[in-house]
């Protein structure tokens, strides 16, 4: 692949939040998890493990359980400053869009593959090794679903303290492995709104950091009410 047809791809990745009910080849789950597995993981501990759900019913009951903690989150969310709120924290409770997803895959780590570092490195910076590991298998998923012309949306609640139990016993994942995210799969329902990103001079330092480009505090905070209001 060139670099204008990577950059495209990663431009035309985004989070859909409405997905058609069409089935996806087992093919292409088969392919997306194929190039997940070669993402790059801290000593190469390869910490992942990939839990994916086709059947209908799970997926419904994985929604219930992840739907349990919107509620609350939503209070929570309200006690913030109004520019600062998410938006859907003002909206009405509404079924989110990636329960129509035909396919889940529910990414799990092996905490116990942290031996893999150097002793130093796990005592000092063991989990956001930890951690950047999934993360890169979780993009590498995201980047080869688009590939194959799929919709994703990651769904981070399933990594909270309050759904992680839930899901384990549910699913039977071991106690001993974390839920670090869930990508929901399938086919675009319509297109996404186009996504505003920073200007590669705002936050590009030569040599060393620029502070003429260091935003100040009302800076930071008119940029994210700027994100809210689109």
């Amino acid at each position: 692949m060139d670099y204008d047809r990577l950059l495209g791809l990663v431009k035309a990745r985004r989070s859909i939040r409405g997905f058609n009910t069409d089935s996806i080849p087992d093919k292409d789950v088969d392919k997306i998890i194929e190039v997940a597995r070669w993402a790059p993981s801290g000593a190469n501990s390869q910490p992942w493990e990939f839990v994916v759900i086709k059947e209908r019913t799970i997926r419904e009951r994985i929604v219930e359980i992840v739907n349990g903690l919107r509620e609350y989150s939503s209070q929570v969310e309200l006690t913030r400053d109004e520019n600062l709120r998410y938006p859907s924290a003002k909206k009405p409770f509404h079924e989110p869009g990636y329960k129509s997803a035909p396919v889940f895959i529910i990414l799990c780590g092996d905490p116990r593959t942290k031996e893999a570092y150097p002793l130093l490195t796990r005592l000092t910076r063991g989990e956001s090794h930890f951690s950047s590991s999934l993360a890169n298998a979780f993009l590498y998923m995201a980047l080869a679903a688009s590939s194959l012309g799929l919709g994703s949306q990651w769904v981070s609640a399933t990594a909270s303290p309050f759904v992680q139990p839930l899901l384990k016993e549910y699913l039977g994942i071991p106690q001993q492995l974390e839920i670090y995210d869930m990508l929901a799969l399938g086919y675009p329902d319509g297109n996404p709104r186009k996504r505003s990103v920073r200007s590669q001079m705002e936050m590009v330092h030569l040599d060393h950091f620029d502070k003429a480009k260091y935003r100040s505090d009302s800076e930071l905070r008119d940029f994210i009410i700027s994100l809210r209001q689109r």
